[in-house]
Order: structure tokens, then sequence, then C-alpha cells
């Protein structure tokens, strides 16, 4: 999930603070923009967790392992599904 969270940070970041998106840079105060960059950060976090759970790689790993190795690796882990609820049982 590393290069697919750096990838969405560069992405939201130059959305929020350059002139093709919002253009606040310079414009937020250095509380505001530490709590914007903690929010993503912790969004990010959640939404990686939860992606984990059900994915063996992020979806820019998948796609980057796909083409370097000409084939597609298997995406879905065996801990989710019926195999987790097995599991905990």
């Amino acid at each position: 999930m590393a290069f697919t969270n750096y990838l969405m940070q560069s992405l939201i970041f130059g959305i929020v603070f350059y002139g093709y998106g919002l253009g606040l840079f310079g414009r937020l105060g250095a509380s505001a923009a530490l709590g914007l960059g903690s929010a993503v950060y912790l969004a990010q976090v959640m939404i990686s967790r939860w992606w984990l759970s059900a994915f063996n790689f992020g979806p820019v790993e998948w796609l980057w392992r796909s083409l370097m190795y000409g084939r597609r690796p298997p995406i879905k882990s065996p801990r989710s599904g019926s195999h987790a609820a097995v599991a905990a049982a």
C-alpha cells in the first residue's frame, strides 16, 4: 500500500495546495496544514487497513507487479471471505 498511499497523498495535496486545484499554498496556517495532513494520514491508515484485510496488495502495487511479471498475481487474500470466518471460529 505504500506506493498507492504515496500517489494518493501527492494527488490530494496537489489538488488542495496548487493552482490547478484549490490553490491554498501559503494561505493555510501551520496548525491548519498539520490538521489537514493528519486527517489525510489517518484516513489512509484506516482505508489501507480495510483494503489489506481483503486483498494481498494495494491497487497500484498489484498493477506494478502485473506489469513487471507479465501476469496477474492473485489480488484476493486467502484471509478474506469464508476462510476468515472459519479461521475465527
